[in-house]
């Protein structure tokens, strides 16, 4: 074997510290820095999950809030509230109480555990002013009475007037 001069002794060590070099970025320092940048990224989606999670939480426990606060005014009711008279009364105080034309008891259903009382209830010949109040008396009620469905038909021959068929659902009474 022939004997390197010192020239091609210290091409050779270069090439061999380049390409030593080269193999410990491209076997250590290269995957780890990939692994590093997908830590990083996963770190941001999991802090972006748990800010949403700490929003869903915090939404539920609202709900959770809401749910407990119209329990407490089912039970609060008295014990013999009619949801049919109610609603009269409430048509009554809006001025609509010749303008019932019928007041129909639905099937009940049950939701999330929770018996529904429903009812439909048609309004004919009234003005939107009349039917905004009755159905802001409806909603602020402390009787806990849901609109479900609302259905508005503009008379004819009479567009001011209005023919309104509600679908109106109140939680049964326990007792």
């Amino acid at each position: 074997m022939r004997r390197l001069n010192p020239r091609e002794i210290t091409i050779v060590a270069v090439g061999l510290a380049v390409v030593l070099c080269l193999g410990v970025y491209l076997l250590l320092v290269q995957p780890l820095e990939k692994r590093r940048d997908q830590m990083v990224s996963a770190t941001k989606r999991m802090e972006q999950d748990l800010t949403e999670m700490r929003s869903l939480a915090a939404d539920y426990h609202a709900l959770e809030k809401q749910r407990a606060d119209l329990r407490a005014k089912v039970a609060a009711r008295d014990k013999g509230f009619a949801p049919f008279s109610y609603l009269e009364d409430l048509a009554l105080k809006a001025g609509l109480s010749q303008h019932i034309e019928s007041m129909t008891p639905l099937a009940s259903s049950t939701e999330e555990g929770t018996a529904m009382t429903e009812f439909e209830v048609r309004l004919s010949e009234i003005d939107l002013n009349s039917l905004v109040e009755l159905l802001f008396r409806l909603e602020s009620s402390d009787k806990v009475l849901f609109i479900n469905n609302l259905r508005i038909q503009p008379r004819y021959l009479t567009p001011a007037k209005l023919d309104v068929t509600l679908r109106v659902a109140t939680p049964a009474s326990t007792s």
